[in-house]
C-alpha cells in the first residue's frame, strides 16, 4: 500500500502529526474506518440524531451555517467532547443572505458574484476571513467553498451568484483570495465542482450535468484554475455529479464518458490526483442529489465512490445502511481495503492539519459581526453595484421628477428549501429617501398619469433545486394575461436585481439595468444610495449581462455540437 506523503501539500504535517495520523488510522478495525469516510448532515441539530452520529463513528456531521449561533456553538462542543476522534465539522460557507453564519446574527457579507464585481480581490480575502471567522466561533472547521465554477452558460441555474463569474483570470484569482482568507482562520477551502459546473443549462442536484467543452478549451479554463489553486494549498476538492466526456474520449475510454467525477476513477483519481497532483481530501458532492442518485442502485453506488478516488461520501440517506454497503463492497472485491487505508490517511491528515488532534478551543461568538466585519460588508456592497445600462437617462432618481414610483416585486420570497425569505426593504428606504412608493398589484393600472417610473426591484439568488432564474412574467404580473404586458414604452423602467445578474436575456428592451447580485442589507442600501445618485455605480460586471441573448444562442450551439 502507498499512502500520500503527508508532510507535503497542502497538509505540511510535522513529525508528531503524522505519527498520530498513523497510531489513529492502525488502531481502527475495518468498521471504523469505513465509518470515517462518512460525512452525514444534521438538518436541525436533533440530539438523538448527533448521539447517533457518535455511535457509528462518522468522521464527520455538517450543519447548516444559518441556524442559532448559539445552539451551533453547542452541538459544535457537544460532538467534539464526545467523539474518540475529532470530526469535522463542515458547511457551505457561501455570504450573502442565503449562506452566512448565524443567517441574521452573523455579518451579512455579500455572496460570491457580488465580491467578484467589485473587482478587487482583497473583498474575496476579506469574504473568506469574515466566513472562517465567525464560522470557527459557532464550531466549524471546514467549508465547502468557495464556489470555483465559471458562469459560461447563462441557463444555469446553480452556478450563477454563487461564483466569481465567468472570466478565468479573475475567478481563479479571486478563489485563492478567498481560500487563502479561510485557511488563515482555521477552516479548510474546498475548490467546487471538479471538472467544473457552468457550461450545461442543468442543474446538477435534479440530473447529471455535463461539462461539454472539448479538451483544449477545458484544460485553458478549468483545467488551468484547478492547477493554480491546487499549487495554492487549497485542502480539499469536491468532485460535482458532473461529466467530462472529452477527457474519456482523449484517454480512449469512451464508455466512461457517461460516468460523473463522483463515481468516475478517470476523472478523480487519473485526472486530478495523478495529472494535476492534487494531494489532500476528496469529498463527494452530496450524495443525495439527483445527479448522483439517478446513476444506478444506492448499494452500487455508495462503495464506487471511495473506489473511484472520493475520501468522503457526503450525507448518506442512512448511515448505517450505506456503511453496510461499504461493507459489501470490500466484501466482494469492488472496493478495497488499500484504498479505505489511503481514504482515512487523508481524512485523519485534513484533521491534524487543522490541529484537531490538540485541544482547541472556539473563538468568542462576539466575532459575530464584529465592527470589522460589518464595515468590510458595507464597503465590498458600495463597491459591488453595477450600472448595464441606461440607455434612456433615467438615472439618478429625483423626487423632484420621480416622485411616483411603482414598484413590481416577487410576491413571496422563498429560499432554496422553500422557506420564506423577508421582503426586500428597497421600497422602505426609497420612501425614506423622499419617494412616493406603491406596490404594484395584478389591479394596477399601470399609466403615466399615476406614476413616473417603474421599477422591478428582484432578488434570486442561485441555491440547491432552484429550476432556473428566469423572469417569471406570471408571478411578478399575477394573471397569465398580464404576464404578456410590458410596460417599458409606458413608464421609463429600470430592472433592479439584488440576484442573477442574468435579466437581460428576458427583458432585452428594457433600458435601464442594475445588477448587484445579493440582497443582503448592505447591498439593499447601496443600491438606493446609487439609484439616488448619492453613490456612484462602482461594479463591474463579472459576466455578460448586457448581450445574454447572444451567449444564450452560443451555449445552445456548443451544447448540441457537445
Amino acid at each position: 500500500m502507498t499512502l500520500p506523503d503527508l508532510s507535503a501539500s497542502p497538509f505540511f504535517l510535522n513529525d508528531e502529526a503524522r505519527a498520530w495520523v498513523a497510531r489513529t488510522r492502525d488502531a481502527l478495525s475495518l468498521d471504523e474506518k469505513l465509518a470515517q469516510l462518512l460525512l452525514p448532515i444534521s438538518l436541525g441539530l436533533d440530539w438523538e440524531e448527533l448521539d447517533r452520529f457518535l455511535s457509528l463513528g462518522v468522521g464527520g456531521v455538517s450543519r447548516f451555517a444559518t441556524l442559532d449561533p448559539q445552539a451551533l456553538r453547542d452541538s459544535a462542543t457537544y460532538l467534539q467532547e464526545r467523539s474518540r476522534i475529532p470530526l469535522l465539522l463542515s458547511t457551505d460557507l457561501e455570504g450573502g443572505e442565503l449562506a452566512s453564519v448565524g443567517g441574521p446574527a452573523g455579518t451579512p457579507y455579500p455572496n460570491q458574484m457580488a465580491v467578484a464585481a467589485t473587482d478587487d480581490p482583497v473583498f474575496a480575502r476579506r469574504f473568506g476571513q469574515v466566513l472562517g471567522r465567525e464560522g470557527r466561533a459557532v464550531g466549524f472547521n471546514c467549508t465547502f467553498s468557495p464556489v470555483t465554477d465559471l458562469d459560461l452558460n447563462p441557463l444555469n441555474p446553480i452556478v450563477n451568484t454563487r461564483s466569481f463569474g465567468s472570466d478565468v483570470g479573475r475567478v481563479t484569482a479571486f478563489c485563492e483570495a478567498a481560500i487563502r482568507g479561510f485557511q488563515a482562520e482555521g477552516v479548510a477551502a474546498c475548490a467546487k465542482h471538479w471538472p467544473g459546473d457552468g457550461v450545461d443549462y442543468r442543474n446538477q442536484h435534479l440530473v447529471t450535468s455535463e461539462n461539454t467543452l472539448d479538451l483544449p478549451a477545458w484544460e485553458a479554463s478549468y483545467g488551468a484554475m484547478y492547477r493554480h489553486l491546487i499549487a495554492s494549498g487549497v485542502k480539499i476538492v469536491m468532485p460535482g455529479h458532473i461529466t467530462l466526456p472529452a477527457y474519456a474520449h482523449a484517454r480512449g475510454r469512451p464508455d466512461e464518458a457517461d460516468l460523473p467525477a463522483t463515481l468516475s476513477p478517470l476523472l478523480t483519481t487519473t485526472l486530478l490526483r495523478d495529472e494535476l497532483g492534487f494531494g489532500g481530501v476528496v469529498v463527494s458532492d452530496a450524495t443525495e442529489m439527483g445527479g448522483f442518485t439517478s446513476q444506478g442502485p444506492r448499494e452500487d453506488l455508495v462503495p464506487q465512490v471511495i473506489a473511484a478516488g472520493c475520501d468522503i461520501l457526503l450525507f448518506p440517506t442512512d448511515v448505517e445502511r450505506d456503511l453496510e454497503f461499504l461493507r459489501r463492497g470490500v466484501r466482494n472485491g469492488r472496493l478495497s481495503e488499500a484504498r479505505v487505508d489511503e481514504a482515512v490517511t487523508r481524512v485523519l491528515a485534513l484533521k491534524a492539519s487543522l490541529g484537531l488532534h490538540q485541544s482547541t478551543g472556539l473563538p468568542d461568538l462576539g466575532t459575530l459581526r464584529a465592527p470589522e466585519h460589518l464595515s468590510w460588508a458595507e464597503e465590498c456592497a458600495a463597491r459591488a453595484v453595477t450600472l448595464v445600462s441606461d440607455t434612456q437617462h433615467l438615472l439618478p432618481l429625483d423626487p423632484a421628477r420621480h416622485r411616483r414610483l411603482l414598484i413590481i416585486r416577487q410576491p413571496q420570497r422563498r429560499n432554496g428549501l422553500g422557506f420564506p425569505l423577508p421582503d426586500l426593504r428597497v421600497p422602505e428606504l426609497l420612501e425614506q429617501a423622499g419617494f412616493e412608493v406603491t406596490l404594484y398589484t395584478p389591479q394596477t393600472h399601470v399609466s403615466p398619469d399615476l406614476y413616473d417610473a417603474l421599477l422591478y426591484v428582484l432578488a434570486e439568488e442561485a441555491l440547491m433545486v432552484t429550476p432556473d432564474l428566469r423572469l417569471d412574467w406570471v408571478e411578478l404580473h399575477g394573471t397569465p394575461f398580464r404576464a404578456m404586458e410590458r410596460f417599458w414604452d409606458v413608464l421609463p423602467t429600470a430592472i433592479v436585481s439584488l440576484g442573477t445578474p442574468r435579466y437581460a436575456q428576458d427583458a432585452p428592451r428594457c433600458r435601464t439595468l442594475v445588477n448587484a447580485y445579493s440582497p443582503v442589507m448592505p447591498v439593499q442600501e447601496a443600491v438606493v444610495r446609487a439609484l439616488t445618485g448619492q453613490q456612484p455605480f462602482q461594479g463591474v460586471s463579472p459576466v455578460d449581462a448586457s448581450s445574454a441573448l447572444r451567449p444564450v444562442r452560443e451555449w445552445r450551439n456548443l451544447m448540441v455540437e457537445g
